[in-house]
């Protein structure tokens, strides 16, 4: 027990300061690491990915609002960009977090690593408009509902979705990870919740509620909630340019890893 709580405590660190320095919610850390360490608390390999992406969003709850708090102070989240996006994202938690309860966890694993390296792809491209459009409703609204499908279905705050979109919209890219931060306190919310429902009726597990695994969400949060400020703080000190290899980098790393523990 004292080596899994250790893990909880090491993952909540990790995934605050990235979610301070990156706007992600932490899930490309967090839901790796249920991945393995859910087994030695006895739950099921059947229900193993669900309770890892349903945590992992309960997790990012926290760490999202942590992670926001030390970026508002910064000046860094566009607010006025929240209402045009936040209704979308609330619709596409919804439906994310009810179709995963419909997929096996070959196909949850496939839709996360598959994201990681588009996302990190995009990244590394380098693209940047000559004429950024102005933030629309429709435009966010329905890249918001395909960002809270995508990242309740994966176990992420959304960030690793929205920076891009965020660059791409003519926002600064630590606004862009400011603001992501901020949007993933929504999707973390509304997914978490839907995960508790979806796993109501399955095989109790101890300990949780639905597909939520409590003793992992409190070791993550009681330390991630600290070192998020300290990722935010970093964030405002690297160069753009490294800023975007550094998350692309991380992405690609945490699909390759997902492909060798799943496949190999």
């Amino acid at each position: 027990m004292l080596e899994i709580i250790i893990i909880f405590v090491l993952a909540g660190l990790a995934a605050g300061f990235l979610a301070g320095l990156l706007g992600i919610g932490g899930g490309f850390v967090i839901v790796p690491v249920l991945i393995w360490a859910l087994p030695l608390a006895g739950i099921s390999q059947a229900q193993v990915i669900h309770c890892a992406i349903g945590t992992s969003l309960l997790c990012i709850c926290v760490t999202a609002i942590s992670s926001t708090r030390a970026h508002h102070a910064r000046q860094s989240v566009k607010w006025s960009i929240l209402p045009l996006i936040i209704p979308g994202l609330i619709t596409g938690s919804l439906i994310g977090s009810t179709t995963a309860a419909y997929l096996n966890d070959t196909a949850l694993v496939s839709i996360f690593v598959a994201g990681a390296f588009a996302t990190g792809g995009y990244l590394l491209s380098g693209h940047s408009p000559q004429q950024h459009p102005k933030p629309s409703r429709w435009p966010e609204m329905l890249y918001g509902t395909f960002t809270g499908t995508a990242s309740t279905l994966m176990g992420i705050g959304g960030g690793s979705l929205l920076v891009p979109f965020l660059i791409y919209r003519g926002n600064k890219v630590v606004e862009s990870v400011g603001t992501a931060a901020a949007c993933g306190i929504p999707i973390a919310l509304f997914g978490a919740t839907g995960y508790a429902i979806a796993g109501w009726s399955e095989q109790s597990v101890d300990y949780a509620i639905g597909y939520l695994y409590w003793p992992a969400f409190l070791g993550i949060v009681l330390f991630s909630s600290l070192s998020a400020p300290l990722g935010a703080k970093v964030a405002h000190r690297i160069s753009p340019i490294y800023l975007r290899r550094l998350f692309a980098g991380f992405l690609f790393l945490t699909g390759l890893q997902l492909i060798y523990g799943h496949w190999f």
